[in-house]
C-alpha cells in the first residue's frame, strides 16, 4: 500500500504531478464496503498487573448471518504472536485481570444464557466459568484488590427488586416476561428526556452496583433502593480504590422529570455495602464523570464540564482529594480535549490521549508542573507540527503523534493503546514509559489491507471564515493520474463539535468514497474540536454561516490547487450535523451537482423531538417561544425556496438522536418542489447503519447517487440480500 502523510498539501501536489508515480505498485483492487466488514476490529486492551501481557478483544463479522462474534486475545508486551483466549461463538467483552494476574473476568452471553453474564477464565489454560447471570446483563467488572470478589453493574425493575434475594430476582424475571409478552405497546411519559439513542426510557428501570463473591457466587447490592439509571445513556461508569474499600461512581443527580439540564456527579460509596452514596462534586451544576483513583488512593481524577449542555466546551481533568474533600483543576490551563486518562504507577505522571489538529496523540503530563501552572499557554497552534506541545513546557509532552490513539492503559512498566490511521484499522501498540518509539504489537488486518489500492492521504490548510487557518484532509482515488479530470466529494462531519481525525472509519470511510474515482475531502471547519476551545465554541447559535463559508472556501482552494477537478462534478455529503450542513448547502448554493443528507438535522422544529433535548434550544439560534427569528435564521428548512440540487435523503427509523421526521420532511419538501430526490429509510437502524447487509446497501445507494450525477460507476453491484 502506498500511503504517506505529507507536511502540507502543496508538497503532495508536487508528488502527484510527477509522471506515473504509481506505476511501480503491485496490482491491487479498490476497496469495497464489504471489505469494511471483513476487517477484524480490536478493542478494550487491558494490561496485566505486572505490565507484561495485554488482553484485548477482536470482533469479527459475518455478512451472510448479519451478526458478529467477539473473542478475547492475549499478547506479550515485548511482542510475539497473539494467542486466542476464548473461542465460544459469543460476544466476549470488558476483560479485567485479577490482581494476581492468573485470571481474567469478562462479560459474555453464551449459549443458554438469557442475558449477558459474568465469566472468569484462567489465563494459562482452562475453560471459562460462569459466575453470575441475572435477568438483565452484567456489565463493567472490576476486581477487589484481594482477588476474592468483583464489582459489577446490572439493571433491575425497582418496584419488584426488593433486596435482590433469590425470590426478588425471580420476580424481576417474571415482570420482564410479562412486559415482553404484553400486547399493549404504548410508551407513556411526563419526562423531558424519555428516549436515548434507539431505546425508550419509559420502562422504569434502575441500575445497581453489586459485589460478587467468587467463593460461593453470592452477591451484595451496594446501591440498595436506587430507583433510576445511573446515567440515562445506560452507561455504568465507576472505579474501585486501590485498597478496595471505596467505589467512585458517575451518577446523574438530576431527578425526574429531567426538565433541568442533566447534571452528572461523582459519588463515593463503601465497597462492602455498609454505607450510603455521597456526592463529592455538588458545587458544579454541569457534568463530572469518568472517575479514576490515584495509585495511593488518596485522590481521584475525573472530567469536568462547566456548561450544563453540549456547546463545544472542552472537558477538563480535575482532582478530588479524599481527605479534605477539595476539588481542584489539573488541566485547566491546557487547551486540549483530553480523552483517555491513566496514572503512571508512581502517581506523579498522567498519560493521556486527546485531539490535536487532526490527530489524537499520546501525551505525558507532569502533575507537579501542571499544579504549579506550567503550560498556561499550551494551546494548539495552527500549522505547528507539535500542535503547541512545546509551549506546555515541562508539564505536557507529546509522546506519539501519528494517527489516532485511543483506549490507553498503563500498568507496571508498560503503556498500551490502540492506534489507527485513515489507511489502517486499529492495531495494538505498546511503548516504554521511559522513552523510545512505540512498538506495534498486532497485525490482524495487514493481509487484507495489502490487497487494497488506497489513495494518498494528505493534510492541508487554507484561509476560511474570519481569515482563520482551517485544516482539512484530502484523500485521492486509487491510481490517481493528475492528467485526468476528477469529481470532488466534499464530506462534512457531524457533531457539530467533533474533529476529522487521521483515523479509519467503518461507516464514512473516505477510501470507500474515493474508490469509484473521486477526490474526497473532509474539512475541520469552525466548530470542530482539536483546534482550541474558542474555535470549537465559535458556532454556538450560528451553526450555518462560518462552517458553510469554510466548506466553500475549501472547495475554491482545492480547485485552485488541483486544476484537474471538474467544477461541474462536485457533491456535498454529510450526516447528523453534517446532514444539517448538507441541507444548509442545499439552501445556500447550487454549485454542487448533488447532495447526500444522512440523518440530517434538517429542521430545527423537528429536532425538539431529539433524545438529548437539553441544550438544543440554547445553541441552535433561538427558542420558538423567545427568539423565533434567531431560530429560523439557523433553520435549514427556512431556505427551502432556494432548493434546487438533486438530493439523496437517508435515515434510520429508530434514530432518536436526530428523529427521522427530519429526513421525511426534507424529502417531502423536495418532492413537492419537483427537485430530483430519493428517500432511503431503514426501519430497524438508528442514527448509524450498523448491520452489515444494511450498511453495504447504504453504501451502494450513496455510490449510485454519486454515479448518477457525477458520471461514475459504483465499485460494487447493487446488493441482493
Amino acid at each position: 500500500m502506498r500511503r504517506h502523510h505529507l507536511p502540507a498539501l502543496i508538497v503532495s501536489f508536487a508528488v502527484l504531478l510527477a509522471p506515473a508515480w504509481a506505476s511501480a505498485q503491485p496490482a491491487k483492487r479498490p476497496i469495497t464496503p464489504q471489505d469494511l466488514w471483513a476487517m477484524k476490529r480490536l478493542g478494550s486492551p487491558a494490561l496485566s498487573p505486572d505490565g507484561t501481557r495485554v488482553v484485548f478483544t477482536v470482533q469479527e463479522w459475518s455478512i451472510d448471518k448479519n451478526t458478529s462474534t467477539t473473542s478475547l486475545w492475549l499478547i506479550d508486551v515485548k511482542g510475539g504472536e497473539p494467542r486466542r483466549l476464548t473461542s465460544a461463538k459469543a460476544n466476549d467483552g470488558s476483560p479485567a485481570w485479577s490482581p494476581d494476574g492468573t485470571r481474567i473476568a469478562f462479560t459474555s452471553r453464551r449459549e443458554g444464557d438469557q442475558a449477558g453474564g459474568l465469566y472468569v477464565i484462567p489465563v494459562n489454560g482452562g475453560e471459562a466459568e460462569k459466575i453470575l447471570e441475572l435477568p438483565y446483563s452484567v456489565t463493567s467488572p472490576k476486581w477487589l484488590p484481594d482477588g476474592t470478589a468483583l464489582i459489577v453493574g446490572t439493571t433491575v425493575i425497582p418496584e419488584v427488586a426488593g433486596t435482590l434475594q433469590k425470590d426478588d430476582v425471580e420476580a424481576i424475571r417474571k415482570e420482564m416476561k410479562r412486559r415482553q409478552d404484553s400486547k399493549m405497546t404504548a410508551k407513556v411519559t411526563e419526562d423531558r428526556q424519555y428516549r436515548y439513542f434507539d431505546r425508550y426510557l419509559t420502562d422504569n428501570l434502575a441500575h445497581r452496583l453489586l459485589l460478587v463473591k467468587l467463593a460461593d457466587k453470592s452477591f451484595v447490592d451496594l446501591t440498595p433502593g436506587f430507583d433510576r439509571l445511573f446515567q440515562n445513556s445506560g452507561s455504568v461508569d465507576f472505579d474501585v480504590a486501590p485498597d478496595g474499600k471505596t467505589v467512585a461512581l458517575t451518577v446523574n443527580s438530576t431527578p425526574r422529570p429531567f426538565r433541568e439540564h442533566l447534571n452528572h456527579d461523582i459519588y463515593l460509596l463503601p465497597a462492602d455495602g455498609s454505607g450510603t452514596m455521597k456526592n463529592v462534586t455538588p458545587e458544579n451544576k454541569a457534568d463530572d464523570s469518568s472517575p479514576v483513583f490515584a495509585p495511593d488512593g488518596g485522590s481521584l481524577l475525573y472530567n469536568r464540564m462547566k456548561i450544563p449542555y453540549y456547546s463545544g466546551e472542552f472537558p477538563k481533568v480535575w482532582r478530588h482529594d479524599l481527605a479534605s474533600g477539595k476539588n481542584t483543576p489539573v488541566t485547566e490551563a491546557l487547551d486540549f480535549a483530553f480523552e483517555s486518562v491513566a496514572f503512571a504507577p508512581d502517581g506523579k505522571t498522567l498519560w493521556l490521549t486527546g485531539e490535536s489538529e487532526g490527530v489524537v496523540p499520546v501525551f505525558k503530563l507532569d502533575l507537579a508542573a501542571a499544579a504549579a501552572g506550567v503550560g498556561a499557554a499550551a494551546k494548539p497552534e495552527a500549522g505547528s507540527p507539535l500542535a503547541g506541545a512545546a509551549a506546555a513546557g515541562k508539564a505536557l509532552a507529546t509522546v506519539h503523534r501519528e494517527g489516532t490513539s485511543t483506549a490507553l492503559d498503563v500498568r507496571g512498566g508498560a503503556v498500551v493503546f490502540l492506534n489507527d490511521t485513515t489507511s489502517r484499522p486499529n492495531e495494538l501498540f505498546a511503548l516504554d514509559p521511559a522513552g523510545g518509539e512505540p512498538r506495534r504489537l498486532t497485525h490482524f488486518n495487514d493481509d487484507l489491507v495489502a490487497q487494497l489500492d488506497l489513495g494518498l492521504v494528505s493534510p492541508y490548510w487554507f484561509a476560511g471564515a474570519r481569515g482563520e487557518r482551517i485544516h482539512g484532509w484530502l484523500v485521492y482515488p486509487p491510481s490517481y493520474d493528475p492528467r485526468k479530470t476528477y469529481p470532488l466529494v466534499q464530506l462534512m462531519h457531524g457533531g457539530p463539535h467533533t474533529m476529522n481525525r487521521d483515523s479509519w472509519s467503518y461507516r464514512w470511510n473516505t477510501h470507500v468514497f474515493a474508490a469509484p474515482g473521486y477526490v474526497v475531502t473532509w474539512v475541520n471547519r469552525h466548530g470542530s474540536t482539536g483546534f482550541g476551545e474558542a474555535f470549537s465554541r465559535s458556532i454556538v447559535n450560528q451553526w450555518g454561516e462560518m462552517p458553510f463559508e469554510d466548506i466553500m472556501k475549501s472547495t475554491d482552494h482545492l480547485r485552485q490547487q488541483l486544476p484537474n477537478l471538474d467544477p461541474k462534478r462536485m457533491c456535498a455529503a454529510g450526516a447528523s450535523y453534517g446532514g444539517y450542513m448538507a441541507a444548509w448547502v442545499l439552501g445556500h448554493t447550487d454549485r454542487f451537482a448533488c447532495i447526500i443528507d444522512h440523518a440530517g438535522v434538517n429542521n430545527s422544529y423537528a429536532q425538539y423531538a431529539t433524545d438529548a433535548p437539553h441544550g438544543f434550544p440554547e445553541v441552535m439560534g433561538g427558542k420558538p417561544w423567545e427568539n423565533l427569528e434567531g431560530m429560523q435564521r439557523e433553520n435549514p428548512m427556512f431556505y427551502a425556496s432556494n432548493f434546487k440540487t438533486p438530493t439523496l435523503v437517508l435515515h434510520g427509523e429508530k434514530d432518536y438522536r436526530v428523529p427521522y421526521g427530519n429526513g421525511l420532511e426534507l424529502y417531502g419538501v423536495l418532492q413537492a418542489m419537483g427537485v430530483p430526490s430519493r428517500l432511503v429509510v431503514f426501519p430497524d437502524e438508528n442514527h448509524w447503519i450498523l448491520s452489515p447487509q444494511n450498511a453495504i446497501y447504504w453504501h451502494w445507494e450513496m455510490q449510485n447517487w454519486l454515479g448518477r450525477h457525477l458520471g461514475t460507476k459504483p465499485v460494487i453491484e447493487k446488493p441482493t440480500f
